[in-house]
């Protein structure tokens, strides 16, 4: 079960499209006018989010963010739903799936192909300068294969016989829309990257850590789906020091995933403003 404030709190970051990697033809363009009051007044009755993310097939990351995303443009928006996560079949075999077929209020229908994704910076590896925490994923990878994919499923014969089912003309507009945080590889120049405003998420090997020491403090690993916004208890709240050194050391010998944190920094000790860092193995 979600908090109420966890949903409001990502389905705000949602709908303010505060970070995004690929964004054909942003939410913002449909919004209603009067978004963020209904947003302010959701803060009093969220029974219909919480029932509408009650319903989420799953707890894994994408789901939640799907489900949220299907909220906010059901709630927020213009766009008339006519399809949602219905998938194209041929001789089958699954050809691929709609995450999201839309109408506008100028009547043209829309093909949202939508992401949450999380990319840490390798330079080393061009063309594939942003690649996820697993090594498996890559933005060129993702943004390629939704774009001469995903997008081109309604082209297709199969694809224009589903589409008969909810509008005559078959003319659709493909949208990627990716969301996700952009985590930058540290600098030898650390006290400049770290007094940047516009820089709010990172990612360092484990023996680099100590010297993010005098930048970052209270940090607080994030568990999903909590990865777009931050859910901290400040009783469980770490500091760079030689203890967490040594308990960062343990666990990656048993499980080598890199592990995301919330933080803040020194120079904005804000409570509002959040530092993200992926920490990851030396063999990374």
């Amino acid at each position: 079960m979600y908090s109420s404030e966890q949903l409001l709190s990502d389905l705000t970051w949602i709908l303010e499209a505060r970070e995004v990697f690929v964004c054909d033809e942003p939410l913002a363009g449909f919004l209603d006018n009067d978004w963020r009051q209904r947003l302010a007044a959701l803060n009093d009755d969220t029974d219909c989010l919480v029932e509408h993310m009650a319903a989420a097939k799953s707890h894994f990351l994408g789901t939640y963010f799907e489900q949220l995303f299907s909220f906010a443009v059901t709630y927020f928006t213009s766009l008339e739903v006519l399809a949602e996560h219905e998938q194209i079949h041929a001789s089958g075999k699954t050809l691929g799936e709609v995450d999201l077929l839309v109408r506008d209020l100028a009547g043209r229908v829309l093909q949202l192909e939508i992401a949450l994704k999380f990319y840490l910076e390798r330079q080393d590896l061009y063309p594939n300068v942003w690649i996820g925490p697993n090594k498996n994923d890559s933005l060129t990878k993702k943004v390629s294969h939704a774009r001469q994919h995903q997008l081109t499923i309604l082209t297709k014969p199969e694809g224009k016989q589903w589409l008969a089912k909810f509008i005559t003309n078959t003319d659709v507009k493909p949208n990627l829309m990716i969301y996700g945080r952009h985590f930058y590889s540290v600098p030898a120049q650390d006290a400049a990257f770290f007094a940047d405003d516009a820089i709010c998420s990172a990612w360092v090997r484990l023996s680099e850590l100590p010297r993010l020491g005098p930048y970052l403090l209270d940090l607080h690993e994030a568990q999903k789906p909590n990865w777009m916004t931050p859910r901290n208890n400040l009783n469980l709240s770490k500091r760079i020091n030689a203890e967490f050194m040594v308990e960062l050391s343990q666990r990656f010998v048993d499980d080598d995933r890199p592990i995301l944190f919330s933080c803040r920094k020194y120079a904005d000790l804000s409570e509002t403003n959040t530092f993200w860092l992926f920490v990851c193995p030396d063999d990374w």
